[in-house]
């Protein structure tokens, strides 16, 4: 019997212990079985050549480079045997699917995309301490389990099958190409020396294309894309996705240095990285025209699918994928290239255009900037209309460093006026979100609250709050930042823009001295619960965009009115009781959770009318 014909083994057992299951995947020379360890009682998976075409030496050398290896994100080898009909391969039965198919499905966001770059850094890290070199990291090879529970379980690394041993014989003849042709180090696609530095632009590779749609490599011609290569370099990052963290466009733009020794190394790539992940947006699906290698009708637990290939000498070696590996120079798929797709309108969650974060912080760097040289300083050197235009327009051109200048030039100039406490009143309410917020702009949008205090109309700016984070805990913070900045600016005027627990202090009294400023202001707002309704505004700003399905517009304004009504339940349930009448500002705050699909709406009744009208 063929080792192709082992379906009939269900009837018996391979190597005297493996039940086969159910047939996973298959190749011209190999398949791949689930399997029932009758001896040790678990599910396995067993890759099976034909013995006619396995050579007894490689086969072990690679079973053993892939044995040395033990890692929560590596697909563990259990077994490697081989027998008159054929050579057998056991490793543990991940259930799941590839990054490419997770991909194509829309079943990741960038916070999940960076986590499996992490898992998948400390997995070849690991195989490289071992003395082994991947030289196949791709989509394909990498399973991301449906059961993990943590950053190191998130996917699991595949394929070691051609891997080179460090300080040992090399697993293909001098000049040899083993590999993917669209993720190679460029090194690698020459035939020269493969190091650990080729896994680790592999791996940035992989990543660049996962975040962005995009593999810059793989329209390059087959014949010519080992001569140009070398020196030729992947356009950075964030010239694709301008919304993604600086310090992640850095790190992998490093790895993808055409030269290997100035790439870095595993662990700088996993720090920039798990640095990212606080500022990753959070929402699935939102790179469009991310296709895979085939068209393939997936199952959702497709297993494994082993295929193999020949070496320029006619040996075989097995990969596990359905795309393209390069053999001596030659490209053996056709893949439907990739297309970049604009996520700048989906982004945010919440639904907001690019430019809506960075214009609501400029708005609030030039409002609170006119309040500041009216009610901080006793003489503004300048209108505060002059003030307001020049701080919007540092917020807006330079984002962080224009807040910045804003905030120490007027704690400056209220200090030199003798106004301390103001200026550490200032200063304790400024400073926080520029130290928290990892964003690219953003940080001046809390000084809407007290525009809006100004009006009646503080209400809503957990809904504006909503529109200018890009993820849970970015929301959230300007969210709570807008109500510190809220209570604030009504002690700083002497009367309440929204709610003071307690009657403030005269401002004369704490604005000269910061120890009277903790005394009289600071300790009684907080023994007197002042500061609880940040709490409520925090979570509703961070919910807010989840609760829109951004599918069925009439469920997704009601639940903008829940949302609303919620809100402000939660505010008296913590003692924060508004004194100005907060339903209207609540209204504007629906409207602006809501305005989407209520223009969706009347879209479609104007639609609907039109119909009835050239029917009539």
């Amino acid at each position: 019997m063929s080792a192709l014909q082992l379906p009939t083994a269900t009837e018996g057992a391979i190597l005297g212990r493996y039940r086969l299951t159910k047939q996973l995947g298959s190749g011209a020379f190999g398949t791949v079985w689930s399997a029932r360890d009758e001896r040790l009682d678990r599910d396995v998976a067993v890759k099976v050549l034909p013995r006619s075409r396995v050579i007894h030496q490689r086969f072990e050398r690679e079973a053993r480079a892939a044995a040395r290896l033990q890692h929560p994100a590596i697909v563990t080898l259990y077994e490697a045997a081989v027998d008159d009909e054929g050579a057998y391969l056991v490793s543990e039965l991940v259930r799941g699917r590839t990054l490419d198919q997770m991909l194509a499905a829309g079943k990741l966001s960038d916070r999940e995309i960076i986590e499996i770059g992490v898992s998948l850094c400390e997995a070849l890290d690991h195989a490289h301490d071992q003395g082994v070199i991947h030289r196949d990291v791709k989509p394909s090879n990498i399973l991301v389990s449906n059961r993990s529970s943590n950053v190191a379980g998130r996917a699991k690394l595949t394929d070691f099958g051609v891997a080179h041993v460090v300080g040992g014989d090399s697993l293909t003849r001098t000049g040899d190409v083993i590999g993917t042709l669209a993720y190679m180090a460029p090194e690698q696609a020459e035939g020269r020396e493969v190091t650990p530095s080729a896994d680790i632009y592999s791996l940035a590779l992989v990543l660049y294309e996962a975040l962005t749609g995009v593999n810059p490599q793989e329209d390059a011609p087959a014949h010519g894309l080992r001569r140009r290569r070398h020196s030729s370099f992947v356009p950075p990052l964030r010239r694709q996705r301008r919304d993604l963290p600086r310090g992640l466009g850095y790190g992998i733009d490093l790895a993808l240095s055409p030269r290997a020794d100035a790439r870095g190394s595993l662990r700088e790539l996993r720090a920039a990285l798990a640095g990212s992940l606080v500022e990753a947006d959070d929402t699935r699906g939102v790179v469009g025209g991310w296709h895979g290698y085939d068209e393939t009708e997936v199952d959702e637990d497709p297993g494994l699918a082993w295929r193999e290939r020949h070496d320029a000498d006619g040996t075989p070696r097995l990969q596990f994928d359905r795309d393209e590996t390069l053999v001596g120079g030659r490209s053996r798929r056709s893949r439907v290239a990739s297309h970049q797709v604009s996520r700048r309108a989906s982004a945010n969650p919440a639904g907001a255009p690019e430019w809506l974060p960075r214009a609501l912080s400029a708005l609030g760097a030039g409002l609170t900037a006119s309040w500041l040289s009216v009610h901080l300083l006793k003489q503004a050197p300048l209108a505060p209309a002059a003030i307001a235009l020049i701080a919007a327009a540092l917020a807006l051109l330079l984002p962080r460093l224009g807040w910045l200048v804003t905030v120490g030039a007027f704690a400056v100039l209220a200090a030199g006026e003798g106004r301390t406490g103001g200026a550490v009143l200032w200063l304790l309410v400024a400073v926080p979100p520029v130290a928290l917020l990892s964003l690219k702009d953003g940080w001046s949008a809390p000084g809407l609250a007290p525009a809006l205090g100004l009006i009646g109309l503080a209400a809503a700016f957990p809904a504006f709050a909503a529109k200018a984070g890009r993820s849970w805990w970015q929301r959230a913070i300007i969210a709570a930042a807008g109500y510190v900045w809220l209570i604030a600016a009504g002690a700083l005027a002497g009367h309440s823009l929204f709610w003071l627990p307690f009657k403030p202090p005269v401002v004369h009294g704490w604005m000269t001295s910061p120890d009277a400023m903790v005394n009289q202001l600071l300790i009684p707002l907080v023994q007197a619960r002042g500061l609880a309704g940040a709490l409520v505004w925090a979570a509703a700003a961070a919910l807010a965009p989840l609760l829109a399905t951004r599918r069925w517009p009439t469920l997704d304004l009601l639940l903008a009115i829940g949302w609303g009504a919620a809100t402000l339940s939660a505010l008296e349930a913590v003692g924060a009781r508004p004194l100005s009448d907060p339903i209207t500002g609540t209204a504007v705050a629906v409207l602006v959770l809501g305005w989407p699909a209520l223009t969706t709406l009347t879209r479609e009744l104007r639609s609907g009318a039109g119909n009835a009208a050239l029917v009539a």
